[in-house]
């Protein structure tokens, strides 16, 4: 139960998020689970899109927000200011749209922006109240692997705890905007695509190094900390892992393939929630990705397994055809 206080807050909290026409389908969950947990007028979205996501796709997001009583606006991203900079891997040219969200929301004072592989299982109130002071942002930081640490030393950001996720960032906007970020960003960005593994969340860590608020991993549960629960301790230690373990605020879809709920392999915990909030949306009929004759002897075998034949798969299918586009929203 919402209390009426909260209910009758004048100021919305305001969500952003960015995705393009591969992407609709999660976006509408995430949109659907920030709804279900506040009133009328407690929300408004802003979303940046490429231009692919169609009309009729945007008459539903909006039907499903002004029938709960929020607004959401749609911001159509210039393909000059995002087609120059580097295309790393399975990420597509939108990941790198939120290094332009001071201009393209000129505004807006500060916003929440959300990755659309995550989902709001709280309120939002008390992240949208944190007092940033001079930060420029607040975000949880993200548990690497040992393979990839010696990447964050080349990029001059420090670990365990220095390297931030960015699929759920409060972002400073007005500060932003006053020290010039974007074209600090960009400039990064240009500079060393060929060394970036993560393109937006490196820029974002190198230009905000030492200058983000620290946030507890609850607001960020990805999947790491199920996974890499040892070494999630090492970055979090033990209490703040097992609170966001156990009552995560927003869940983070974070990775690859099956690490993602809308793929018919995946094994993550909450993704019978996204079940849950898709079924809610227009997209409820929306197919499970890779959902094949492989995959589904697959899902018969004992867990321990499935990942270990699946990327042989993977790499048979590859040997036949070339291995499709993954694209992917964050990191």
């Amino acid at each position: 139960m919402v209390s009426e206080d909260l209910a009758l807050r004048k100021d919305p909290v305001v969500v952003a998020l960015a995705f393009d026409s591969g992407y609709v389908a999660p976006a509408s969950a995430v949109i659907r689970s920030c709804l279900l947990r506040h009133h009328a007028g407690e929300l408004r979205f802003e979303v940046i899109h490429d231009g692919s996501v169609s009309s009729d796709h945007r008459r539903l997001l909006e039907g499903m927000c002004l029938e709960h009583g929020s607004e959401i606006s749609f911001h159509r991203i210039d393909d000059r200011l995002v087609g120059r900079l580097p295309v790393i891997d399975r990420f597509g040219p939108i990941v790198w749209s939120r290094l332009f969200l001071p201009e393209l929301l000129s505004h807006v004072p500060r916003v929440l922006y959300l990755d659309c592989d995550v989902l709001v299982l709280k309120r939002l109130d008390p992240l949208w109240q944190v007092e940033l002071g001079t930060s420029v942002l607040a975000a949880v930081a993200n548990v690497a692997e040992p393979a990839v640490r010696a990447h964050l030393a080349r990029i001059g950001v420090s670990y365990p705890g220095g390297f931030f996720n960015s699929g759920v960032i409060l972002f400073q906007l007005d500060q932003m905007r006053r020290e010039g970020s974007t074209d600090q960003l960009v400039e990064f960005a240009l500079g060393h695509g060929e060394k970036l593994l993560w393109p937006d969340q490196d820029a974002l860590n190198v230009v905000f190094n030492g200058r983000w608020h620290a946030l507890p991993p609850r607001w960020n549960a990805q999947n790491n900390l199920w996974s890499w629960r040892e070494w999630a301790i090492e970055v979090f230690g033990p209490r703040a892992v097992e609170e966001a373990v156990s009552d995560p605020a927003i869940r983070h879809f974070e990775g690859p393939t099956v690490a993602k709920p809308w793929h018919y392999l995946c094994p993550a915990p909450h993704r019978d929630v996204y079940l849950e909030m898709l079924a809610q949306t227009p997209w409820a009929d929306e197919p499970l990705q890779d959902r094949t004759i492989s995959t589904r002897l697959i899902a018969h075998l004992p867990r321990p397994w499935r990942l270990q034949v699946y990327r042989r798969v993977l790499d048979a299918r590859s040997k036949v055809k070339p291995r499709p586009y993954q694209r992917a929203s964050g990191s």
